[in-house]
């Protein structure tokens, strides 16, 4: 603990002094010099330090990156549509879904699975791995207005939530930006129901219900999951008309600040057009590309972050701490060389709330990974072979039972592997 770091209390430190002191009149003494002088004398230099920190941090080069991903699941019910900082990532989702019997009964008939909907299961990523591994077939009943019908059914992970924040990656080359890892530990939870087979039934029949035993799954099961983001798509039309560039090949089109939300942060999500350069000026936005003729502009905007208060699950950020040491870490492009470099870059991430970095070291072999890459779509042509050695990080988490921990780890491993590429990195918890 700093002298001016937040967590240090100038008042709480003389008090617990005082009962140090073993004569009265020396607490007395103590007590107004100390208690009266020295705090007040404190609170100027910590006030000057403040102002001084804030100019350096003003100054300094600060790289561009892309804007923090909020994440979260509710239950669907729960969703309030007016929410101006989460929003779904697929607003079908939002609509209630019935299940056509005649598609279900000929889909199985021909030894097809049939989508009936998806669901979350909070539970640990080992568990879930062997769950994906098996192939197991769970029992069920499916009810109509006369009654029920044994049927049999599969789970599958669903990636349709992945793939649409993969979608970030060719966004944040369009932008001009370095990639950062996304921490999806909620997608990784999400799971497709299937029905492979059904006993006796009429097609003409509506499906009333559908039960499925789950065994030791049963209470961890989120029956109508609403993946949400803090991204909402607009569109903006450019005001004035394009400019030609120095180069006369290439035309400059102005978006003026009044047409953004100046609390949000915008990327480009896509264009017909040749993308030269993006760049914000006087925060307004310029776009370089080879169009003469103004247009409509798509934008992700990612909206400001939401009160963890009103939702019922924890919301799940790459957010890093901000401050003049990882600033100059990621203008620079320093790498992590020290144990207490390693600490520092860890305890940056706001998901370490969860867990507690302990110690890395390197391995020749490991039987079971208890973490997983967040980044498999991204393809390292340089990259041959395998990595041999592995670097294993070993996290303390704060609650044993949280089932997250194993994914918050896996995003912390994601996000050093760009770091120690030489290496496969993975996480243990201990």
């Amino acid at each position: 603990m700093g002298l001016f770091d937040s967590d240090f209390n100038a008042e709480d430190y003389f008090r617990k002094k005082i009962p140090q002191i073993d004569e009265l009149n020396n607490r007395e003494l103590f007590k107004k010099i100390v208690g009266n002088a020295c705090v007040e004398f404190y609170k100027q230099i910590k006030s000057e330090y403040d102002l001084l920190e804030k100019r350096v941090l003003e100054q300094a080069p600060k790289a561009k990156k892309l804007p923090n991903l909020i994440t979260c699941v509710i239950d669907k019910k729960n969703y309030d549509l007016t929410d101006e900082h989460l929003k779904p990532i697929f607003f079908e989702d939002l609509q209630e879904k019935k299940v056509d019997a005649q598609e279900m009964i000929s889909a199985v008939n021909n030894g097809k699975n049939f989508f009936l909907y998806t669901c979350m299961i909070q539970a640990d990523f080992l568990d879930l791995k062997k769950l994906s591994d098996s192939n197991r077939i769970f029992k069920g009943t499916i009810e109509n207005e006369f009654g029920e019908t044994p049927a049999e059914f599969i789970l599958k992970p669903n990636k349709n939530y992945q793939k649409k924040a993969e979608e970030l990656y060719k966004i944040a080359k369009l932008n001009f930006l370095p990639w950062r890892s996304l921490n999806l530990a909620y997608f990784y939870k999400l799971f497709d129901v299937f029905v492979t087979k059904i006993e006796d039934w009429n097609d003409q029949l509506e499906v009333k219900k559908v039960s499925i035993e789950f065994d030791e799954f049963g209470e961890k099961i989120l029956y109508n999951p609403l993946p949400l983001w803090n991204i909402n798509e607009v569109v903006i039309k450019a005001n004035s008309y394009p400019q030609p560039a120095i180069d006369r090949k290439y035309f400059e089109h102005l978006l003026y600040k009044k047409q953004f939300n100046e609390k949000s942060k915008y990327l480009l999500k896509e264009s017909e057009f040749l993308i030269r350069n993006i760049f914000w000026r006087d925060e307004d936005l310029y776009i370089i590309c080879d169009s003469d003729l103004p247009g409509d502009w798509i934008f992700y905007e990612f909206l400001p972050p939401p009160n963890p208060k009103n939702y019922e699950n924890f919301l799940i950020s790459n957010e890093q701490d901000e401050s003049f040491s990882q600033d100059m870490i990621e203008y620079f492009g320093q790498r992590i060389k020290t144990r207490t470099e390693m600490v520092r870059f860890f305890k940056s991430f706001k998901c370490t709330e969860f867990l507690h970095f302990v110690d890395a070291k390197i391995i020749n072999e490991s039987k079971i990974f208890e973490t997983y890459s967040m980044e498999k779509f991204i393809d390292y042509e340089y990259r041959t072979g395998d990595r041999e050695k592995i670097f294993e990080f070993r996290f303390r988490p704060h609650d044993e039972n949280f089932y997250l921990n194993r994914d918050l780890m896996s995003f912390l491993t994601t996000e050093i592997q760009h770091l120690f590429p030489e290496y496969n990195c993975v996480g243990k918890l201990v």
